[in-house]
């Protein structure tokens, strides 16, 4: 946690200093199409259909059991991430050259063939979907600093690189995108060659891929994909809402609290890091009395979090003002919702790490599915029937985020207290 706590306020902040060279670098229309390719690319980071996912807690099981199917558990990832992407490439390569990419990003004086730009692109995207595996196994073998650290390694190389090519090129968005996807390249290949080079007993072999296995990581990896994409729809239909009803001048003030109340969410979404495959690491040594005492010292670690939101809820306004060196009309109401949902963010995250952990999949489903059903409704509601406009849609959200942070600490309570019982029962049994 210590470690996740150090690297990721250092990426964020190489993050917030990256932004204004690149929009110098490409300008403002072709910053606007690359935006928009890495949130396409973003979207592609789905299709793995949460095999990953499966591989992480499956893996950790392995290792704590010492079962050692780890070899064969990583064998079928690979193989199974393989064809996956290589058919993802395949198809979206070939209907990318039937799409008018200018007319879609409304250049209407292209000076770079967009097409190619998407296509190598995804090649990147399916490359490092394959390389990134090295993450999960991290995961796994309780490493979670060690993704941290490499999530910062992909950024320095990014902000190096951008230095470098702004003094030998001009706004060229080939460039850039090839400096993306080998940026990452370079580090989940060499993170590779560490854990493979220190732990051969678990490095991948074809031979070793099994189907039984790779099918049993994707009936738990589609588990997790379902939870993903619901997660998806509730934080990215705001903004949608927001255009749509108002008009894109009223989404500025909404995303710019919501991306100043992320700054405390992206510093404990780091901590939490490592507590998904700890939580599963003392679920397969049945030491739930340990998981209690997580439970209390994560509530613990919320509490200066909390604090944070409801200082930066008062010196919101002079803060902003500092920041984007201009006046916004921020409504008092969206001010405060925005800490709300930030304060509901963190207990979330925290209740969903640790079920995920203990794979409560089908709670976790039903309650995302719930969530991205009434998001939408709620958030008209409140926007139009109640006259709360912008606040409104993110009224809407809270609302159905409420679902989440009641239920889901219910579940995790039940599921420990049956799992001691269990295991009492099995106790007096011998």
């Amino acid at each position: 946690m210590l470690i996740s706590g150090i690297c990721k306020p250092l990426s964020m902040v190489l993050s917030y200093l990256y932004v204004p060279i690149v929009l110098s670098y490409l300008g403002v229309e072709k910053y606007g199409v690359w935006s928009t390719i890495l949130m396409i690319l973003s979207w592609i980071s789905y299709f793995d259909i949460g095999i990953g996912n499966g591989l992480r807690n499956k893996l950790t099981e392995s290792i704590n059991k010492k079962d050692g199917k780890e070899k064969k558990l990583i064998s079928s990832a690979y193989v199974f991430i393989t064809v996956i992407m290589i058919g993802i490439a395949m198809i979206f390569a070939a209907a990318a050259s039937f799409v008018d990419w200018n007319k879609i990003f409304g250049i209407s004086e292209p000076e770079e063939n967009l097409t190619a730009i998407i296509i190598v692109s995804v090649i990147f995207v399916a490359v490092n979907f394959i390389l990134s595996i090295c993450k999960n196994i991290l995961y796994a073998l309780q490493k979670a600093g060690s993704v941290s650290f490499m999530e910062l390694m992909v950024q320095v190389i990014n902000f190096v690189s951008l230095l470098i090519i702004k003094q030998k090129t001009n706004g060229n968005l080939f460039t850039m995108a090839v400096i993306y996807g080998t940026s990452m390249i370079i580090v989940n290949l060499a993170a590779s060659f560490f854990i493979y080079g220190k732990k051969k007993e678990i490095r991948p072999e074809i031979t070793q891929a099994n189907m039984e296995v790779g099918i049993g990581l994707t009936k738990l990896g589609i588990q997790f994909f379902v939870i993903q994409v619901c997660t998806l729809i509730l934080f990215t239909t705001d903004n949608l809402i927001i255009s749509y009803l108002y008009g894109a001048v009223k989404v500025t003030p909404y995303s710019t609290v919501i991306k100043m109340f992320q700054a405390i969410t992206g510093l404990y979404a780091a901590l939490l890091t490592p507590v998904w495959s700890a939580v599963t690491k003392i679920k397969t040594e049945h030491q739930y009395n340990r998981l209690e005492e997580m439970i209390k010292k994560l509530r613990l670690i919320m509490l200066p979090f909390a604090v944070g939101v409801i200082l930066l809820m008062i010196v919101f306004r002079p803060v902003m003002k500092i920041w984007l060196r201009q006046e916004l009309d921020f409504d008092s109401s969206l001010i405060v919702f925005g800490g709300i949902y930030c304060l509901l963010n963190n207990w979330c995250n925290t209740y969903a790490s640790v079920a995920n952990g203990l794979e409560l999949m089908t709670v976790s489903i039903w309650v995302a599915g719930i969530q991205a059903i009434i998001n939408i409704p709620l958030s008209l509601i409140f926007a139009e029937k109640f006259g709360m406009k912008s606040t409104g849609v993110l009224a809407g959200t809270v609302v159905s985020m409420m679902i989440a942070a009641v239920i889901q600490p219910i579940a995790v309570k039940k599921e420990i207290k049956k799992s001691m019982r269990n295991k009492l029962h099995a106790g007096e049994m011998r």
